[in-house]
């Protein structure tokens, strides 16, 4: 039987002995580790963890698919009023609400002008007097 040479390869001085002991002492808990996602917090074994985490990552894609699927077409929020019919840029959207919104006060406001005043309503027999 071979003996094993426990030498190693580039011995360390006193100062890079201290300071690899003093990190090992401040190094944070594995608990804090696992907290800020560093390690993972599994019980498995490490040989197992990747195949682990590639079947969780195919979960959330096999729920994130069938959301997908259930997701309600472009018609259908036109018709539930979630989305505008409009053939105009989404960015432009919002301006072009809004000026629907200013023409249809202004022709309100034109309309409300225009009305004949209450006498004449009464004198073409529109209104009775004691509306007035």
């Amino acid at each position: 039987m071979q003996s094993v040479d426990e030498q190693p390869i580039s011995p360390l001085s006193e100062d890079e002995k201290a300071t690899l002991a003093k990190r090992i002492a401040s190094r944070p808990p594995a608990k804090e580790l696992v907290e800020h996602n560093v390690l993972k917090d599994s019980k498995l074994d490490p040989s197992l963890q990747a195949k682990e985490v590639e079947l969780e990552r195919n979960l959330l894609e096999d729920k994130l698919e069938k959301k997908l699927e259930r997701r309600p077409t472009r018609q259908d929020l036109i018709e539930q009023h979630v989305l505008l019919n409009t053939s105009a840029a989404p960015a432009l959207q919002a301006k072009q609400v809004e000026l629907q919104m200013n023409m249809r006060e202004d022709n309100l406001e034109k309309k409300l002008l225009d009305r004949p005043p209450r006498e004449k309503l009464v004198e073409q027999k529109i209104l009775n007097e004691d509306e007035l």
